[in-house]
């Protein structure tokens, strides 16, 4: 069940949709982790190319060893059936 999941964010601190997917998930009392990176850090430019995606938050999945990446904000509306 996606509800039993943890959620990984890579962010950074200027981010608005960043701030509300940390909101949403706090507010569904999900758990979450967040890597909060400025925009040059490597990896997080080494994700935006491995996943073509060239925006943030960036929002994985967890599950046990499994990662799904889920996308952005919207993503993780949709996902969560907002």
């Amino acid at each position: 069940m996606k509800h039993d999941n943890t959620y990984y964010l890579y962010t950074t601190a200027e981010c608005g949709f960043c701030q509300r997917a940390k909101e949403l998930l706090t507010e569904k009392k999900l758990k979450f982790v967040v890597m909060e990176l400025n925009r040059e850090h490597p990896t997080l430019m080494r994700l935006k190319l491995e996943m073509d995606w060239g925006t943030v938050p960036m929002i994985f999945q967890i599950e046990g060893r499994d990662h799904k990446f889920l996308g952005g904000y919207t993503d993780l509306l949709n996902y969560l059936g907002e």
